[in-house]
């Protein structure tokens, strides 16, 4: 039995019934000390009941656990950030135990009304994640009370994309800083996270490839290189940096704002340059396996939203299936004028 300091926090460390028990006590050694006589008593008494004395983790600190041992290392760790922050600044140091569904309700409505369904299904993800976090490191005993709540009905249809005008004029409007980065996006489908987090070592020119490997999905892809994705690859300054682009998510989305004010190009996000490849790139290959590949869609139905834009790719194809056909409606009669039986 004894006392230990974890990250400022005081533990007491017994056995109860042959196993070794730890709890969280708080700032105070001498609560501690005192916690402890009282354990030693209550297993020598047998009045040692462990779920009556349980200590239940605030949020806050929850919240920062699985910020540094998990989400810090994700893909999407920026976006993760801003999620955790926000509701830390609501839950705040509220024990996890006391969290009930209501509250958690109150929490994303108020999202889905200042922002979207959309972003207020990404919050809950967040939340949902940090109580199952929570449960597995043995904080937590659940039920995890964020997965009681459903998330909202999101129309996932949204493929608004730019036409080769609009691309000239917003192309123009960018400063210096940016324009490379819209142009790669245009030309790759990449998204914001993977340009902003691209490296040189990620640039293979010898074999004419972009190795992205911090992906929303986890698995890394391949986007060969095409020449005017070459051309503009060595236009860029390679610096004394391992990162290609030295510029955070905010300066880029701020100096993206600015160019889509000079042109005039309204209801517009720097994602829909990812439509505006996928969009082009199906309008003129009417490839949609290729398109998924690109993009690095797990599932063809992410990528089925650009199908409408393939223009006679159906007709095409239906002309393929019609010509291998031919010989055996050759063979058989078909077309020719049919005859009634009986009739010579």
């Amino acid at each position: 039995m004894g006392i230990f300091k974890k990250q400022n926090v005081w533990w007491i460390d017994f056995y109860a019934g042959g196993r070794r028990k730890r709890e969280r006590i708080g700032l105070s050694h001498k609560l501690a000390e005192e916690v402890l006589h009282k354990r030693k008593l209550e297993i020598a008494e047998d009045r040692f009941f462990p779920k009556r004395h349980k200590q239940f983790i605030g949020f806050s600190e929850m919240a920062d656990l699985y910020w540094e041992l998990h989400a810090k290392q994700k893909p999407s760790a920026q976006v993760t950030c801003y999620h955790v922050k926000q509701l830390k600044a609501f839950f705040g140091a509220k024990e996890l135990n006391k969290i009930s569904v209501p509250d958690i309700l109150q929490y994303v409505n108020g999202v889905k009304e200042e922002f979207s369904a959309a972003t207020a299904n990404r919050h809950h993800n967040v939340l949902r994640a940090i109580f199952n976090r929570a449960m597995e490191w043995e904080k937590f005993d659940g039920p995890n009370p964020a997965a009681k709540v459903k998330q909202f009905r999101v129309e996932n249809s949204r493929t608004q994309f730019l036409e080769n005008a609009d691309i000239t004029r917003l192309l123009a409007a960018c400063d210096a800083e940016i324009r490379p980065i819209v142009t790669l996006a245009l030309l790759t489908g990449m998204r914001r996270g993977e340009i902003v987090n691209l490296r040189w070592a990620d640039i293979d020119l010898t074999n004419g490839a972009i190795h992205v490997l911090k992906t929303k999905s986890g698995e890394a892809r391949e986007i060969p290189i095409a020449p005017k994705l070459k051309a503009l690859i060595e236009s860029l300054d390679r610096g004394a940096g391992d990162m290609v682009f030295n510029i955070s998510t905010r300066a880029l989305n701020n100096h993206f704002c600015k160019a889509l004010k000079l042109t005039g190009i309204t209801n517009f996000r720097f994602h829909d340059l990812r439509h505006t490849f996928a969009s082009h790139f199906i309008m003129r290959t009417n490839d949609l396996p290729a398109t998924q590949k690109l993009l690095g869609h797990k599932s063809p139905r992410m990528t089925q939203r650009y199908a409408h834009l393939s223009k006679g790719h159906l007709q095409a194809e239906m002309k393929m299936f019609d010509a291998g056909w031919t010989p055996i409606w050759q063979d058989s009669g078909v077309g020719a004028r049919s005859r009634k039986p009986g009739i010579v």
